[in-house]
């Protein structure tokens, strides 16, 4: 028979659920190492990290319940819809796109995402999970947030080169019409 285990995540008590059960919701983010967690057929609930069965490749440090896995399972999505928005793929793509042409933030938010995390497609393997980006991305990412910034620097100094004569003219006047003002603000107070 498989233990069953009840998970407490703030009031809320949930379960019974399974040793897969489990690993899921931690893979899915659903629950933390930190949320507490007991089998059925205990009474004293714990941290969900002190459960050896769910840690078959880790290692057991000093105090003898702490379990520090290796690597940490990776989320499997079978339904686009239920991918995070920052691991969609067509999101990922809008904000390169977008940041590298536009506005540089989209394209940071969008290297965030594919640095951290596993980006999805729509197409689904031969098991039907959905298919995620290759690493060539990161490098593809890194390089147009380089050209975007060599880009962006070029731009502002040929504009600060050509506006620069104007500029300074705008800047005098702007002097020029403080001390009008000024003068106006004088002769209103006294």
């Amino acid at each position: 028979m498989h233990a069953l285990y009840y998970i407490a995540k703030g009031q809320k008590t949930l379960g019974p659920c399974s040793k897969d059960d489990l690993r899921n919701f931690l893979a899915y983010g659903s629950i933390r190492d930190s949320d507490l967690v007991k089998r059925g057929d205990e009474e004293q609930w714990r941290p969900v990290s002190t459960l050896l069965e769910l840690h078959a490749s880790g290692e057991v440090l000093a105090d003898g319940l702490t379990v520090k896995p290796v690597r940490r399972r990776v989320a499997r999505y079978r339904d686009y819809d239920r991918v995070p928005n920052e691991q969609r793929g067509g999101v990922v793509l809008r904000r390169m796109f977008f940041g590298f042409l536009i506005m540089p933030p989209l394209l940071w938010w969008a290297a965030v995402s594919i640095y951290s995390d596993h980006i999805f497609r729509r197409k689904k393997d031969e098991n039907g999970y959905l298919r995620i980006w290759g690493r060539w991305v990161e490098v593809l990412v890194t390089l147009m947030i380089i050209v975007n910034a060599l880009a962006w620097w070029a731009g502002i100094t040929y504009a600060s080169w050509i506006l620069g004569p104007g500029l300074a003219e705008l800047s005098k006047g702007m002097g020029e019409a403080m001390e009008v003002i000024r003068g106006l603000w004088r002769d209103i107070r006294g």
